[in-house]
């Protein structure tokens, strides 16, 4: 199964470098094509217990193939009710094989998963369009995890790219359901 799955990842990829040299032809040096650099996942953990922390660290492990990264507190803040050292978020950095991967398994079977889901916005772009963010609500859209879990988080998904233009023409190439523009 995981061959299977690394031959279709190559022709995904392959069939979307092929769309990029389609529309740019040999205007662009093969280097200057837009290409995903890396995928960031984060989950903001501030107000669970210690014990739910590890659950969300496990289910993370799960659906990204890779230990997350303890983000703790530096300093106390009491109007936040924080003590320095405690563990407020989990962070993982996704590169190569495991990240074409999971945006595969999020754009073809979280995301039609998610309720009342009509597309994500062109507009996530940083105004550098070098990062696309996407925040996902809850993380029982992703079928690794599912939804009879004990323990439901949100995330947020940020893209990274090598080039900063054309990077939306590339998540068209890559099948990303962007929403329709208003036809009135």
């Amino acid at each position: 199964m995981a061959d299977s799955l690394k031959t279709d990842t190559k022709e995904y990829i392959s069939q979307s470098k092929t769309k990029l040299v389609e529309k740019f032809g040999k205007k662009l040096n093969i280097f200057a094509y837009p290409n995903v650099k890396q995928v960031s996942v984060n989950v903001g953990v501030g107000r669970l217990e210690t014990k739910q922390v590890d659950d969300v660290a496990k289910q993370l492990e799960t659906l990204l193939g890779q230990k997350p990264k303890y983000v703790k507190t530096n300093k106390s803040i009491a109007g936040f009710k924080l003590r320095a050292g405690k563990v407020v978020g989990l962070q993982v950095t996704l590169r190569g094989q495991k990240m074409y991967d999971f945006i595969l398994n999020l754009i073809y079977l979280a995301l039609p998963r998610s309720r009342d889901f009509k597309g994500i916005s062109r507009s996530n772009f940083d105004k550098t369009k070098k990062t696309y963010s996407i925040g996902i609500r809850s993380a029982s859209i992703f079928p690794t995890i599912g939804f009879d879990n004990a323990q439901d988080f949100g995330m947020q998904v940020n893209i990274t790219f090598k080039n900063g233009q054309n990077n939306d023409f590339l998540l068209e190439t890559l099948n990303f359901p962007f929403t329709k523009a208003n036809s009135n």
